[in-house]
């Protein structure tokens, strides 16, 4: 259990290795250079920026950042600089992908194409850890940005990614909780018959080493006082290491609520392809930036 961020970058970047290769495609974007940049005074990786090179320098004389060690990949007009970090990565010159100036449907073209992309697995989804005023330890969250309306296959998959990107972090047994308004199944509300599916599915193994829990309500997956208020026996109540939720509008919602807390830390990453991925919106501040690129280091490694 990590109670923090901070407990996790000790635990897990205190390792000294090499310094990982983010490949920032369109990196004239402020936000995005002062993040990476950030990441690499602490010694976590080297910038690999990739856009217009007069543009992008520019940005970097005016955040002071000129004489920092940083390898500059000139993009032309017109080109697609997510064509060029994909390529980067395949001939092992990166080792993971942060988002910059340009259109989500630009970045992900590149990496979707079935021939010279990053996508062999075929299915890659959203996966965000946080640090939330009032939950006693980090919260990981599935899909809020990627797949609008999962089917019991895909969240089976979301479900796998979720885990197998806690395992690597250092989780021996994660515990997933399938958001539901209630902890009741109901053919009314189909998402709860899928949440006991998965439930047993965990229960036969096919998860590995894990829990899920489900259907459950948030309160009972993060308040053990609750669980016990409504005579919910799961051991594991109060106690979940991610949440999933049935569709991408409720996990949206709930990260865009608590990203309102300036207190609050909020990162996430594309998982499932061959690299993780930095995939935050315009608006996400430096500090979400910064987290969500020490994420995908931890989560490269």
């Amino acid at each position: 259990m990590y109670k923090d961020y901070q407990a996790l970058i000790e635990a897990k970047l205190s390792i000294k290795k090499a310094p990982s290769r983010a490949v920032v495609a369109g990196a004239d974007d402020d936000h995005v250079l002062e993040a990476v940049f950030a990441a690499q005074s602490k010694g976590y990786v080297h910038p690999v920026l990739v856009g217009d090179q007069q543009a992008v320098e520019r940005i970097v004389r005016a955040l002071g950042f000129q004489d920092r060690s940083h390898t500059m990949i000139h993009c032309d007009a017109g080109s697609n600089p997510s064509a060029i970090a994909v390529k980067l990565v395949r001939e092992e010159q990166g080792d993971f992908i942060i988002k910059g100036r340009l259109e989500t449907r630009d970045l992900l073209k590149p990496i979707l194409n079935k021939e010279t992309g990053l996508n062999k697995s075929g299915f890659m989804t959203h996966f965000g850890l946080m640090q939330i005023k009032g939950y006693h330890k980090l919260l990981a969250m599935s899909d809020c940005a990627v797949i609008p309306h999962p089917t019991l296959a895909e969240k089976k998959q979301i479900i796998g990614l979720g885990v197998q990107s806690l395992r690597k972090l250092g989780y021996e047994k994660p515990v997933v909780g399938a958001l539901c308004a209630v902890e009741t199944v109901s053919d009314k509300m189909p998402e709860t018959v899928e949440a006991e599916k998965l439930q047993k599915m965990a229960e036969a193994g096919e998860f590995g080493n894990a829990v899920i829990m489900g259907p459950i309500s948030f309160d009972l997956a993060t308040r053990k006082e609750s669980a016990i208020i409504k005579g919910y026996e799961m051991p594991y109540a109060g106690e979940v290491d991610m949440l999933l939720v049935p569709q991408m509008v409720t996990g949206n919602v709930m990260s865009k609520i608590w990203n309102a807390d300036p207190e609050n830390i909020l990162a996430g990453c594309l998982v499932g392809a061959d690299v993780p991925i930095v995939l935050t919106s315009r608006s996400a501040s430096m500090i979400e930036k910064l987290h969500s690129i020490l994420l995908c280091n931890m989560l490269s490694a």
